[in-house]
């Protein structure tokens, strides 16, 4: 008889899909916390790395999906709540990334509603001041969008810069937030 490991076996991650004010969301979360939320955005609208679902399933590489939208409809509803409250820190997460990254999106989850900040300010908040191109790709590979605001990181400039699900979203949700 084969013996299966812990190893071997697929992590089971619960996903659904919520019809937001902002628009679509694919939302996953594991037993210990939300570990994916994205928007279903396609890239003809603006989504340079491809829709949600897409995404999802090629950072969450070794899980075994079940499709729950009744499962997900209040983690959806407990998500929306802490965004428009400025309660981020209330939802439970399960952040998975390197040490470099998960230190990146702590920092995003410090800049209040109706602010935004720039990669060189997230850099210095580190201690990594030089590092503000890696805090970018950091803020790109964020898992967990809304929640860990990487919408609120603009360039130096104040220019909006580039966001995973089209700078247009980026802009209306800034805007809901009176941050531009």
């Amino acid at each position: 008889m084969n013996k299966i490991t812990l190893e071997n076996k697929l992590e089971k991650i619960t996903y659904g899909f919520h019809d937001s004010p902002l628009g679509d969301l694919v939302i996953a979360q594991s037993q210990i916390g939300i570990c994916w939320v994205g928007f279903m955005v396609r890239p003809a609208n603006g989504a340079y790395k491809g829709d949600g679902f897409v995404r999802m399933k090629s950072f969450l590489k070794k899980a075994e999906f079940v499709r729950d939208d009744k499962a997900i409809k209040p983690v959806a509803e407990q998500i929306m709540t802490a965004w428009r409250k400025d309660k981020l820190r209330d939802v439970p997460l399960d952040i998975r990334g390197t040490d470099f990254q998960k230190d990146v999106w702590e920092a995003l989850l410090q800049i209040p509603r109706g602010k935004v900040i720039s990669y060189g300010a997230i850099a210095n908040d580190i201690g990594r001041p030089k590092a503000q191109r890696a805090v970018g790709t950091a803020v790109g590979e964020n898992p967990i969008s809304l929640i860990i605001p990487c919408h609120r990181v603009v360039q130096a400039s104040g220019a909006l810069g580039n966001y995973g699900w089209g700078v247009d979203l980026k802009e209306k949700i800034l805007k809901i937030e009176q941050a531009i």
